[in-house]
């Protein structure tokens, strides 16, 4: 009966979708997830490179409670729903249910979310980004280093336990659109644990009406991993300054042809299940701006912007800005764009 209904409302969303619905979205990124990069004062005065690290600082539970109160409020909820944004993705970490005595639990700021949520109409994706022991040894996992996920049965055991609990929790929100099992786990050239763990944490969670899976970074290698569940969509994570061939080709070439390749990209692998769009951003990779202007650099970068949201608007169920917002104005702050004119959202069909 489970999957009955689940195949339901799976079938009607993805007919809405032939009807060009693209949620609009942002990251609220930087909030419970501590980055350094994003918010360098509040870094300023320690030598932490992440937030486990940020913890053993002094008066760090002092700072990081003022950081959860005030970077996120209640003026940027009403923001984003004045400026047409339909879905918000949210980084969490597991300590906020199982801080384990290395972080600050606090689970309260995401039921606050979701209060605000409802107040704003705004749909929520939870997205688990720093799983027990690091799925990618990145700071944005909570901790700098190795990404021991992979090699510890009983980390692999709490993060389904920890998404069981959040998916518990939020399973009556109308606001709750989606499940994301782990952010940007590390791959490896055999994807067995990933896959298993992925089989596994599906078939724990029943209140979810989506589960998305991330790609991790291989789409045409896990695409289909969870075939089986119809309410899987994959995570697809788009960045220029990332890939390979930013420094091999001009920008200008690259944007030219960005419609075609993303396009194609996505057509192929949502031939097995739908798609988000998790993180991207107008930023290209600095070497491939280096014969520009500045000015022609912000040109192809806005170029860039207006190119992948046609391509999303059309293939994907969502897409999400990485950010919402950073510490300073500039192309990794979603907000600082649209109030300076910069990235502007097509007309809604």
């Amino acid at each position: 009966m489970l999957f009955q209904g689940i195949s339901e409302t799976f079938l009607c969303y993805t007919m809405s979708m032939t009807q060009n619905t693209c949620l609009r979205g942002v990251n609220l990124g930087g909030w419970l997830v501590l980055e350094k990069w994003m918010t360098p004062a509040f870094f300023a005065d320690s030598d932490a490179v992440d937030e486990h690290t940020f913890m053993q600082t002094e008066h760090a539970i002092e700072k990081l409670t003022h950081h959860r109160d005030t970077f996120i409020t209640e003026a940027d909820w009403q923001w984003l729903a004045e400026h047409g944004i339909d879905i918000v993705r949210i980084p969490v970490g597991y300590w906020l249910l199982r801080p384990d005595g290395a972080y600050l639990e606090g689970i309260k700021y995401l039921d606050w979310a979701f209060a605000m949520a409802k107040k704003y109409n705004i749909l929520v994706l939870i997205d688990l980004h720093g799983a027990p022991g690091s799925q990618n040894g990145n700071d944005h996992s909570g901790k700098i280093g190795e990404a021991g996920w992979f090699d510890d049965d009983a980390a692999q055991a709490t993060t389904i336990e920890i998404l069981t609990e959040l998916d518990e929790r939020y399973r009556d929100s109308p606001q709750y659109w989606g499940l994301e099992l782990m952010n940007e786990p590390r791959t490896r050239m055999i994807q067995r644990t990933l896959r298993k763990f992925y089989r596994q944490a599906a078939q724990r969670i029943d209140g979810a009406r989506r589960i998305i899976f991330h790609d991790g970074f291989t789409p045409r290698l896990l695409s289909g991993a969870l075939r089986h569940d119809p309410r899987s969509v994959m995570d697809v994570h788009l960045y220029h300054m990332a890939s390979w061939v930013g420094g091999r080709m001009s920008a200008e070439r690259f944007v030219a042809m960005c419609e075609r390749w993303y396009g194609r990209l996505l057509r192929r692998i949502s031939r097995r299940q739908p798609i988000i769009v998790g993180e991207w951003s107008v930023v290209l990779k600095g070497e491939s701006l280096e014969r520009y202007s500045g000015d022609e650099a912000w040109a192809l970068m806005q170029k860039f912007g207006q190119a992948q949201l046609a391509v999303y608007e059309q293939h994907a169920l969502a897409w999400f800005y990485w950010n919402y917002k950073t510490e300073g104005r500039g192309t990794w702050n979603f907000r600082s764009l649209v109030e300076d004119g910069f990235l502007e959202l097509p007309p809604r069909k």
